[in-house]
């Protein structure tokens, strides 16, 4: 009973600490087109995908810009959490 009672206790502590390893990082996109729209959905997708490659879930955008040069670029930040 003993040693049932503490595999049951050492397996709620790795629970408990394996979603409490997890990190929140931030991470950026980029995106150029000729439309605005387009621009900064590029560069969300771009943030979202770099997110994703880390092993990560997006959570929320921080900050997004665009601006106008010869084309619409954007940037888009966004925070991750990562295992």
């Amino acid at each position: 009973m003993k040693r049932r009672s503490a595999t049951v206790a050492l397996s709620l502590l790795v629970l408990v600490s394996g979603s409490a390893l997890a990190a929140v990082v931030h991470v950026s996109g980029h995106g150029q087109s000729y439309d605005p729209g387009i621009a900064l959905e590029d560069a969300r997708a771009d943030a979202a995908a770099e997110c994703v490659g880390q092993g990560g879930t997006p959570i929320q955008e921080v900050y997004n810009h665009v601006t106008r040069a010869n084309v619409w670029l954007a940037d888009s930040l966004w925070t991750c959490e990562v295992p």
